[in-house]
């Protein structure tokens, strides 16, 4: 056996041990019982079935429920990039010594500011009377904690809501949202989904050693019900083709289809992104502003005058069709591998 295969069957077991010892038996059923309704196949051969496959295909939980792996055969199941997978190629291709660069989002938006397209302030070198004057500008703010991951710590409010800009101040100060941006006014196409939320769309780029930047998925997200449009926060996704059209029908966590918005009822299927030719162009800039992370996942918002950034993810997570939605059975393994030459 080569050194290669021992270094990967390690690596398999040491995940599947930290599986088991974080074993959340009420979140595995969850997942078990939403791939249980795909087949007829008893709760326990399920729960069976997503073990075998963390230890032979590197899956999560999360990852053998989100991609159907329940209904996939075994060369089908082999095709599909995995959450534990993207991880290690994050640390082996990423300088982790750098990564502030992307987990603070101060530090991000000192470092892309110009992509940014939108107005933002750190409080903590902001006096009052600045801030007062920022609020002045915008008709809403938004408010983030700069390490807050998923959508988690952030405050939208209006400019009508805030009685007293200076206790608001405070109180953004005191639960640690120090970055406070204005809201981005999206396209009219892409506010069409869904108003309320600003539907990014999630570009994952790597930049080969011979400066050539790769698109390994690009995903439109879309909100439901919520200021953002995050998978874990009632967002849903679908997938995109070469020119920015949606592939399929969008789904939920909880793996719900939707052909159309339940909300404002714009199809979501074939629905062409505006601008995407500046989108490529635009993840072409970014991809190569820091070479020491060839591999990112970025978030991008469309406005009326063009593409800007949101965020950068240094350990991006894993987009794919999912089969019971697209029909598509194959997942995005072998994109990787040949643009990432692994």
């Amino acid at each position: 056996m080569s050194v290669g295969a021992v270094h990967r069957l390690y690596r398999r077991g040491r995940f599947f041990v930290r599986r088991i010892v974080n074993f959340d038996t009420d979140r595995v059923l969850q997942f078990a019982r939403q791939s249980a309704r795909l087949t007829k196949a008893p709760l326990w051969w399920v729960v069976a079935d997503m073990a075998w496959c963390s230890v032979r295909y590197e899956t999560t939980f999360e990852n053998y429920s989100e991609w159907d792996f329940r209904i996939l055969r075994a060369r089908e199941r082999a095709t599909y990039m995995t959450d534990p997978k993207s991880f290690h190629l994050s640390r082996r291709l990423n300088d982790n010594a750098q990564r502030a660069i992307f987990d603070d989002k101060l530090e991000f938006a000192k470092r892309f500011g110009i992509e940014l397209g939108r107005e933002w302030l750190d409080l903590r070198e902001t006096d009052a009377s600045a801030f007062a004057a920022f609020v002045d500008r915008h008709d809403r703010i938004i408010a983030k904690n700069p390490g807050g991951v998923g959508g988690n710590g952030i405050t939208l409010r209006r400019r009508d809501e805030i009685d007293d800009v200076e206790a608001f101040r405070a109180e953004l100060v005191a639960a640690g949202q120090v970055l406070v941006e204005e809201v981005l006014v999206q396209h009219s196409d892409m506010a069409s989904l869904y108003p309320d939320s600003v539907n990014s769309l999630r570009m994952v780029s790597y930049c080969d050693p011979d400066g050539v930047v790769h698109v390994l998925a690009a995903v439109l997200k879309i909100g439901n019900g919520g200021v953002i449009d995050n998978f874990s926060n009632g967002g849903m996704y679908t997938m995109l083709d070469e020119r920015g059209r949606a592939l399929h029908a969008a789904s939920d966590e909880e793996g719900h289809p939707f052909a159309e918005h339940p909300v404002t009822g714009v199809a979501i299927t074939g629905f062409q992104v505006p601008l995407y030719d500046e989108v490529l162009a635009l993840v072409d800039t970014l991809a190569r502003r820091v070479p020491a992370f060839p591999y990112i996942g970025w978030d991008v918002a469309i406005t009326p005058t063009g593409p800007v950034v949101i965020e950068g993810n240094h350990n991006s997570g894993v987009f794919q069709s999912k089969p019971s939605v697209s029909g598509i059975r194959q997942g995005l393994l072998p994109r990787y591998r040949a643009a990432m030459r692994f």
